[in-house]
Parts: C-alpha cells; sequence; structure tokens
C-alpha cells in the first residue's frame, strides 16, 4: 500500500446566484496550485465536468463507501500556462478519464501558479454542477488556501489519509503508458458514435459474447459492429489507410455512455484503438474541451492487467534528467524535442519520457502525442517497487529478442451455440461461435509448447514440461514458456466476428442531427 495525506482548507464548494456561479475546488494544501478564471463558455465547462464526476462515481463492482474512499485518489488538476487539466480513474481500474480546457477558454484574475495538485470532488459537488446555467457569469477556483464560503456547513480544515494499493497507482501509471503505444487512430462523426450507444442502452445482451468489433475494410470506410446482434453503424468518412482488412474488437462499452451527454456539442471524436486486448481511448473534441476517455480491454479487466504492458527498455538517469529537466521547462515535449535537445537517439528520447511516466512524473498527451510535465505525487513513486521484476516476464523477452521461439501452428478453436436476444423488442435467433485460440510452439528448451489464449486475449490453458507448469499449472500465473509463445504468436491471432448472420443484416437507422454544428469531416490513420 501507498500512504497518502492530502489536507483541505475547506470542502469544495458550488455556489449560485441570480447572476453569478462559483464553482471552488479545494486544492491539496501539500501542493499548492493557484489558478482563478471567468468561465467563457459554462455550458460545456458544466458538461465535461460533469462527465469526469459521472466517471469518478461510477463502477462496475459493488464496494461500501468505506470501500470506495480507501481505493479512490481523489482527481488531480494540472495546470499549465496553456491549458488546464484534471485527471480521474475508477476505483476498479476499468475506466480513466481526461479533461483539458485550454487556457483561452478562461480568463484569469491575479497571480497563476502553475503545478499539480489533488482537488476535494464529492458526489455533492457533481451533483450541484447541474444547477449551472449559462446566463450567469461562471468563476472556477482552485486554490490551497480554500475559498470564500457564505455556506455555514463548507467551513472547516480537514485531512484525508488513503492507502492506495501499488496496482490501483500502477494502473493509473500505465494508462499513459498506453496511450503513447502505436496503434490505429479512426476519426468519426459524433452523430454515429451516438447511434451506436444509443441503440446498445436500448438493447442489452445477457449472455456473451458482448463487443464492439471496428471493421477497416481497405478503399472504405471504417465500421462499427455490435455483438452479438450484428447491427452495422457505418462510420462515414472515417478513413484508415489500411490496405488489407483488418478487425479490432474492444470491451466495456456500457462506459461510453459517459460520453454520451459531450457528443452533440462535439466536432468529431477520435478513437485510438491499440489492437487485441488492449485499453482504447475515445478523444471528444469540442471547442476548446477535450474529454479523453480510456477505457480497458475488457469489462473484468483492470487497466493494469493485459498483454503489452512490457517493461521500456533500460535508460541510463542521464537521459531521464535531461526529460524531466525538458518537461519543467516546456511543460510539454514530443520525442523528437527531446533527442533534439539533448542529442539523443529517438529510441533513447522514448525509453526517457516513458520512465518519467512509470514514476508518475510526466503523462501522454494521446490528443497532441507529447509528454507533459504532472507529478501524480508529492514524492516520485518507487519505480522498483511499484515495478517488482518479473522473471518469467524477462525470461519471455529474452527469448522473443534472441528468436528462442517458434511459433509452429495457430488454430482457432470454435464452439458454435444457438442464442436469443431481444433486438428492438423483438426476439431474435443466432448462432453465436464462442472462440479460443491455439498456438504451438517451441520455446527455449521445451519442444513442444502449446498455450490457449480466449478471444479476449487472456491465458486460459496451456502444456509445457518445464518444472513450474509441472508442479502449479497455471495456479500460480502462466510459466515462462506460455509467456513467451502467447506473446509472439499475437500478430496471428485474428478478431473475427462472433456469431453467424441467420436473418437479413439489419442497418442502423439514421439519427437525427440536433447540433448543426457538428463538423462533417471525417479522416483517420495510424497513429
Amino acid at each position: 500500500m501507498i500512504p497518502l495525506a492530502v489536507s483541505y482548507a475547506s470542502p469544495s464548494v458550488f455556489e449560485s446566484s441570480r447572476d453569478r456561479t462559483l464553482v471552488g475546488l479545494a486544492a491539496n494544501a501539500h501542493r499548492p496550485v493557484r489558478m482563478v478564471a471567468r468561465v467563457r463558455n459554462p455550458l460545456l465547462f458544466r458538461f465535461t465536468l460533469q462527465t469526469l464526476g459521472s466517471l469518478i462515481w461510477s463502477d462496475d463492482t459493488w464496494l461500501s463507501d468505506d470501500d470506495f474512499r480507501a481505493f479512490t485518489l481523489d482527481p488531480v488538476v494540472t495546470v499549465h500556462p496553456d491549458r488546464v487539466m484534471l485527471e480521474a480513474f475508477t476505483q476498479d481500474q476499468s475506466a480513466y478519464g481526461l479533461v483539458v480546457i485550454e487556457r483561452d477558454e478562461l480568463d484569469s484574475e491575479g497571480e497563476v501558479a502553475c503545478g499539480t495538485t489533488n482537488v476535494d470532488f464529492t458526489a455533492w459537488l457533481h451533483g450541484a454542477l447541474g444547477e449551472m446555467r449559462s446566463s450567469r457569469t461562471t468563476t472556477f477556483r482552485v486554490e490551497a488556501g480554500g475559498v470564500e464560503v457564505k455556506t455555514e456547513a463548507a467551513g472547516g480544515r480537514f485531512e484525508q489519509k488513503v492507502e492506495l494499493p501499488e496496482s490501483w497507482v500502477r494502473g493509473f501509471l500505465d494508462v499513459s503508458v498506453a496511450m503513447a503505444f502505436p496503434g490505429t487512430r479512426v476519426s468519426v462523426k459524433p452523430v454515429d458514435l451516438l447511434a451506436a450507444i444509443r441503440f446498445l442502452a436500448q438493447n442489452k445482451a445477457k449472455v456473451s459474447p458482448r463487443a464492439l468489433r471496428y471493421e477497416l475494410l481497405p478503399d472504405r470506410d471504417a465500421e462499427l459492429v455490435a455483438e452479438p446482434f450484428e447491427r452495422r453503424f457505418p462510420l462515414e468518412g472515417a478513413t484508415h489507410g489500411y490496405t488489407e482488412p483488418r478487425v479490432i474488437r474492444t470491451w466495456g462499452r456500457r462506459r461510453l455512455r459517459v460520453i454520451e451527454a459531450l457528443l452533440p456539442y462535439a466536432d468529431r471524436v477520435e478513437i485510438y484503438l491499440k489492437g487485441r486486448a488492449m485499453p482504447s481511448f475515445y478523444a471528444v473534441r469540442m471547442p476548446g474541451y477535450t474529454f479523453v476517455l480510456g477505457l480497458s480491454g475488457w469489462t473484468s479487466s483492470s487497466l493494469t492487467t493485459g498483454s503489452g504492458f512490457a517493461a521500456p527498455p533500460p535508460v541510463a538517469e542521464e537521459p531521464v534528467a535531461s526529460a524531466l529537466a525538458l518537461l519543467r521547462t516546456r511543460f510539454a515535449a514530443s520525442v523528437d524535442d527531446l533527442a533534439s535537445s539533448a542529442s539523443l537517439d529517438k529510441p533513447v528520447a522514448a525509453a526517457a519520457l516513458d520512465r518519467l511516466v512509470r514514476r508518475g512524473r510526466a503523462v501522454f498527451d494521446v490528443r497532441d502525442r507529447q509528454y507533459r510535465y504532472r507529478e501524480l505525487f508529492a514524492t516520485p513513486v518507487d519505480e522498483q517497487k511499484l515495478y517488482p521484476e518479473d522473471p518469467r516476464a524477462q525470461q519471455a523477452e529474452q527469448w522473443l529478442r534472441t528468436g528462442g521461439v517458434e511459433v509452429s501452428e495457430v488454430v482457432s478453436r470454435e464452439t458454435h451455440k444457438m442464442r436469443s436476444y431481444k433486438l428492438d423488442g423483438e426476439k431474435v435467433t443466432r448462432e453465436v461461435i464462442l472462440r479460443d485460440w491455439v498456438a504451438v510452439g517451441r520455446v527455449g528448451d521445451q519442444a513442444e509448447v502449446e498455450v490457449v489464449v480466449s478471444d479476449e486475449g487472456r491465458i486460459v490453458f496451456g502444456r509445457c514440461g518445464c518444472e513450474q507448469f509441472a508442479q502449479f499449472a497455471l495456479t500460480k500465473g502462466p510459466c515462462a514458456h506460455l509467456v513467451a509463445l502467447e506473446r509472439a504468436s499475437a500478430a496471428r491471432r485474428k478478431d473475427l466476428p462472433t456469431s453467424v448472420q441467420s436473418e437479413p443484416v439489419v442497418e442502423a437507422p439514421a439519427l437525427r442531427r440536433e447540433e448543426e454544428s457538428l463538423d462533417d469531416s471525417g479522416g483517420g490513420g495510424d497513429d
């Protein structure tokens, strides 16, 4: 556990009168940050903060209030000369939210102290934001010294002590690591994504498979398919540039409802798909505001699990120090910026910036593809304690680097079942395909290794002749041989449709566009 103490001069407040509204976020006195500003667009300001609150106070697992507070870090606010960022992470580690407010949208008053701090964001404040009105002058205040409070119930300094599990902190940091991964970017019209979200709200599948399938076909716009209904949603103008068919499945689709209220005001939504069983990110772009929603690879998974979160390559402390100095000076920098200013090779620069992310001293901006200076804690985390060395993962990486893995066969093992669902109020029957992937090959000193991977990317079964597997099987996790074979076979496992269309395909109904300001431009590509 990682102990954390926060001190607030008073709780955050919301004050509203006939002509004025004050949103005062009480900052952690141990990490003073100050900004007082008039909000130019109170409507978008209200909706983005409400959306962040909805993410904070939602959870797919059942916990008591005491358990929830024991595992949750108050939202993190970062003030930079060009933007204000608010970050939050759900207790179940399955969703991450980031609000970006351009400083042009805030008319500052008095001195601004840049930095990062925690703020008191209660469920009461989340509910009170609904009383904001665009006709009133809105003031946004973040400071550690407390706020001017007129209500008696809001006075008094209070402190909280939170014990954060290492896995929770690791998940928060790994979100930025995942955002920096290469993948596919698809820019879609908000109205197309909104149609899919509303369809899923009205048609709920009680049994698996439940996923969203992105189909990227050559010379065609991307399409979104809702499983198991096989309802297709064309993403008009969402180009991708692939010359061969590509299918990417994502999970956690219930959480997409978090951004539903923002879509009518968005210019576009940029979707970042990182691949099989990896997190996906949805950046809702609005005038002066951006809301980034990060979702884990599947609903029961946290953002700390799944393949792909391997340790970055080793790097000396000198490039890491150069990266930190650059971010403290500029607040934001790309890999190319660091490589040029510090005369480093790009791989070394990238590894140095990744080290800062893993230590909680930087965050990756998926929208602008830059690293930004952000101290998650007052004291940098102990990287060795938070990321203890895993001998099995290290051995697997060594075999992969030195050619010690040979994949001889990768086949899909399918189970077909007939299942009935309600679609638009009517009962439909479909043939559902439950698929596992079986990979066989040679790993290290083992001539015949077999690993079975679910369609969600989890190792569910295996066969190996090593001592660890003979003694524990999978009860203490997969052995190094299974880990290496799973990673080596990843490129040969494909995302395929999970049901057979036994009835005519029903195209998604056109959704009436209520906002004429929506941008009709599409586009996309590899990020």
